[in-house]
């Protein structure tokens, strides 16, 4: 390896996915849906951050679920487990479904991702990498349970990093929820990340936004934005947009291809009582040129401090795009600076 791509290869390890503005892809290899242990090598940081996320819903009862894992390989630690909530919450444990983790031996990982399981439950199985993976979780004394199995609509979005990928899915299986069964059959877009740092500072910045969709099978989009300064969004004049481009990057499926967003404008909206977003306007545009205009609704919402520095608002939407509907996510990130001038203003 020439010193120039040492030195590139070392820069991608500084910044998150979310950080830098992508434009193009690369293909998935089944082990990309594994651990990526051979990072230790090369990245001794104790931020080096390796993470598998799902989730499912039951978008006719605003039921949304988000399921984790965060590997800090050099730390020998993980965290994560499963969350389950209905409606917009205020706090993560008003939900009917929330039991986490936050520090285990990575013994857990003895099998790598092939077959693990918290100690709070929740269980998964890779049961053919990119393609099929199976959810579980079992609480008997809350009456809270579920057993998913998530099918692959696409081959993943890979990041020119080679370190992120995002995927749609359709899920598939059954929910109990406080005692009541519920039947799931949804689809989603699940991501992994690795190899990179992810720093638990202070991020002097507005908040970002990861918004999917899956409208069919020959349309669905993921986009990772700023609200554009333009559309006089509540932070303009207080906070900086972090160099100076809104838009992070994205991606639109349409008839099989996969195609680069290269740029958005997107306001979101936000209850200054609790900063839950609540509605969204985004105009994306593709590497073709072409545009398209998604009006999005809250339906469900609940934060939680993956970190003790900043606040997530996971948010099941109700997208509309060229007469189209379908539910997906809408998850934004608050950092400190945010969050103490804007809740309750």
């Amino acid at each position: 390896m020439t010193s120039e791509a040492i030195e590139t290869h070392q820069a991608t390890h500084e910044k998150a996915f979310w950080e830098e503005k992508n434009l193009s892809f690369k293909a998935a290899a089944p082990e990309d849906d594994l651990l990526h242990r051979q990072f230790k090598d090369s990245n001794r940081s104790p931020n080096l951050t390796e993470t598998q996320f799902f989730g499912f819903s039951v978008p006719e009862e605003n039921i949304h679920a988000l399921t984790y894992l965060w590997h800090h390989p050099n730390l020998g630690i993980v965290s994560g487990g499963a969350w389950v909530w209905q409606g917009v919450k205020q706090h993560v444990l008003q939900s009917e479904l929330f039991n986490w983790t936050t520090y285990a031996n990575e013994d857990v990982l003895v099998n790598d991702l092939w077959d693990y399981e918290f100690d709070n439950g929740y269980h998964v199985q890779t049961l053919e990498p990119l393609k099929r993976h199976r959810l579980r979780y079992t609480d008997e004394l809350r009456e809270n349970a579920f057993d998913i199995e998530t099918q692959a609509l696409m081959e993943p979005m890979l990041l020119e990093t080679g370190m992120h990928f995002e995927q749609a899915v359709r899920a598939r299986g059954e929910l109990r929820l406080r005692g009541k069964t519920y039947a799931v059959d949804c689809t989603h877009v699940r991501d992994r990340s690795w190899g990179q740092n992810r720093s638990e500072q202070h991020v002097p910045a507005p908040p970002i936004d990861w918004m999917t969709g899956v409208f069919n099978e020959d349309f669905m989009f993921g986009c990772t934005a700023y609200d554009h300064p333009d559309l006089e969004p509540d932070w303009k004049g207080h906070l900086q947009l972090p160099g100076g481009d809104p838009t992070k990057g994205g991606w639109v499926r349409r008839d099989g291809e996969l195609i680069p967003i290269v740029s958005t404008r997107k306001r979101v909206h936000n209850d200054y009582s609790t900063l839950a977003p609540t509605a969204a306007e985004v105009l994306m545009t593709d590497a073709t040129g072409r545009q398209y205009q998604l009006r999005g609704k809250v339906v469900a919402a609940n934060r939680f401090n993956v970190w003790p520095n900043m606040d997530t608002w996971i948010c099941l939407t109700r997208w509309e795009c060229e007469g189209q509907v379908c539910h997906g996510d809408l998850q934004q990130v608050q950092w400190h600076d945010y969050v103490r001038q804007f809740l309750g203003r």
